[in-house]
C-alpha cells in the first residue's frame, strides 16, 4: 500500500479565540511524565462516495474550521501542561492511497496497516517536531474505489475517548449544516482539578517493561455479541466474590484470565507475578456535580487492578479485583476530588491497559455520505484491551494488542473462542 501526500494545510478556527480564553490547563499535570504530546489515533472508514473529492475536501475543511471555534484548545499549542489557545490551527493532510482496496483493510483489521494511514504513519517523535506541537492532526485518505478513511490523531494529554467521540460527532453536525453545537464545556476547573492519579501509571512505567517496538506487537479485533456477553456475565458473576457484573468487568476478567492461563511463565513477559491492569475511568459522571459528556479534556483517572498469575483461574475473583480497583478510585473522587497517590506493590508486573468506549457515539459521525462502516483505535507501542462500539450498536468489539507470541496462543484458546470470534466482516459495499 502506497500513501501519496497530496496536500498539507493548517485549518484555523472560523472565529478567533477571545484573549481571556487563551490559557487552557491540562488535567494531566505537567509532571505526569508524558511530555506535551501523546498521540491517540482513531480511524474512521466510510464507503465509496459519488461526490467529487475536491467538494468533499472543501466541505471537511470548512466544517472543521467551525468545529475548532468550539473546541479551540485543539487549535492551540502545548507547553509544560498548559495549552496556549493561540489559533495556531489543526494540521489537515490529504492523501491518495494506491495499491489496496479499502474493503480489504476493513476485512483484515490489521493494526500495522492502519498505522500507514496515520499522519506521518504514527511516528510520535516526527509528528511532534514536524508539526510544532499541534494538538490535532487530521489525515483524509482517498482510495481509488471511492472509499474514504479519516484518521484523527489527538493529543491524549488534552483528549480522552469521550472527548474524541463528541468532537468527531460535532464536526459531522457542522458538515450537515448545523449553525452551532450545544453543551460543549471547555473549562471544567470549577468542579474538577488536576490530580495525581497518573502517579500510579508513572510507577508502572518506572518499575516494569511497558513499551514495545512496533514489530513486537500485533493488534486484532474480536466480537462479543450481546448473547455471549450476557452468558459471560452470568458465568463469571456466579461466585463468592462478586455478583451483578458490568459488561466491562466480565470481559476484562475473562480476557485477563485467558491470558494468564496461556502464559508461558518462562518468557520475558511472564516472569512477573501479576498482571497490572491499568483501567481508564471516565470521571464525568463521577464528580459532584456531574459534568456533561461533551466536557472537553482528558477527564479520566486510572485504576490499577492487581491480578495474580496463578495456575488455577478464578474469573469471579479477577472480576472482583477489577471492580474493587475501579470503585476505590471512584469513591475517592466523590469525596476528595482526587486520588491518594500511587498504588503500591506494582513491581514485577505485566502491564496491560484497559479501556471501554463501547457506549460512545463514534458511529453517529455522518458527514453527509453515511455513517462509518468501521471505527477503530490504532495502537502504537503498548499492550492494551479496548472495548469499542459496533456499527449495528449490538455487542462489543474488543481491540486487543499483545506480543506476537501471546496472541498466537490467545486467539486459539478454545474457551476464549466459545465467547468471542475473530472479527471477519462481510465485504464492505463500496
Amino acid at each position: 500500500m502506497e500513501i501519496k501526500i497530496m496536500s498539507i494545510e493548517i485549518i484555523k478556527p472560523s472565529s478567533p479565540t477571545p484573549a481571556h480564553l487563551r490559557n487552557h490547563k491540562s488535567f494531566l499535570p505537567s509532571d505526569a511524565g508524558f511530555g506535551d504530546f501523546m498521540p491517540a489515533p482513531i480511524i474512521h472508514f466510510y464507503s465509496a462516495q459519488s461526490k467529487d473529492a475536491m467538494k468533499i475536501s472543501s466541505h471537511l475543511k470548512t466544517s472543521l474550521s467551525k468545529t475548532l471555534t468550539y473546541y479551540y484548545p485543539f487549535a492551540g499549542q502545548a507547553k509544560d501542561g498548559v495549552f496556549d489557545c493561540n489559533d495556531h490551527g489543526a494540521i489537515f493532510i490529504e492523501t491518495q492511497v494506491v495499491g489496496d482496496e479499502m474493503s480489504k483493510l476493513v476485512q483484515k483489521r490489521d493494526n500495522n496497516l492502519f498505522k500507514q494511514l496515520l499522519p506521518l504513519k504514527g511516528n510520535t517523535q516526527e509528528i511532534s517536531t514536524t508539526y510544532s506541537k499541534a494538538n490535532l492532526l487530521v489525515q483524509i485518505n482517498y482510495f481509488s474505489c471511492g472509499g474514504i478513511v479519516i484518521t484523527i490523531c489527538y493529543n491524549h494529554i488534552l483528549v480522552d475517548g469521550t472527548t474524541a467521540a463528541y468532537f468527531v460527532k460535532s464536526w459531522a453536525e457542522f458538515a450537515h449544516g448545523a449553525n452551532d453545537i450545544k453543551d460543549v464545556v471547555v473549562d471544567c476547573s470549577s468542579v474538577y482539578t488536576p490530580y495525581n492519579a497518573y502517579a500510579s501509571v508513572r510507577s508502572l512505567y518506572e518499575q516494569n517493561h511497558c513499551d514495545y517496538s512496533p514489530t513486537e506487537l500485533v493488534g486484532k479485533h474480536f466480537m462479543f455479541d450481546g448473547g455471549k456477553i450476557a452468558a459471560l456475565r452470568e458465568k463469571i458473576g456466579s461466585g463468592p466474590h462478586l455478583n451483578h457484573l458490568t459488561h466491562f468487568e466480565a470481559i476484562a476478567a475473562f480476557i485477563s484470565g485467558v491470558l494468564i492461563k496461556n502464559a508461558d511463565k518462562g518468557t520475558r513477559e511472564f516472569t512477573s507475578k501479576q498482571i497490572a491492569a491499568a483501567i481508564a475511568i471516565n470521571l464525568r459522571n463521577k464528580v459532584n456535580p456531574p459534568l456533561p459528556p461533551q466536557s472537553l479534556g482528558c477527564l479520566t483517572s486510572t485504576a490499577i487492578a492487581k491480578l495474580p498469575i496463578n495456575e488455577e483461574i478464578d474469573y469471579n475473583y479477577l472480576a472482583a479485583e477489577v471492580h474493587k480497583a475501579v470503585k476505590n478510585v471512584v469513591d475517592q473522587y466523590k469525596s476528595n476530588m482526587h486520588v491518594d497517590g500511587p498504588v503500591k506493590g506494582l513491581e514485577n508486573s505485566t502491564v496491560i491497559h484497559f479501556s471501554d468506549i463501547s457506549r460512545m457515539p463514534f458511529y453517529e459521525a455522518d458527514f453527509g455520505w453515511g455513517k462509518p462502516i468501521l471505527v477503530s483505535l490504532v495502537s502504537l507501542n503498548v499492550k492494551a484491551v479496548c472495548l469499542l462500539p459496533t456499527s449495528d450498536g449490538v455487542g462489543v468489539e474488543a481491540f486487543i494488542v499483545l506480543t506476537k507470541e501471546e496472541m498466537a496462543k490467545f486467539e486459539q484458546d478454545p474457551e476464549f473462542l466459545s465467547y468471542a470470534k475473530p472479527f471477519v466482516s462481510k465485504r464492505a459495499r463500496l
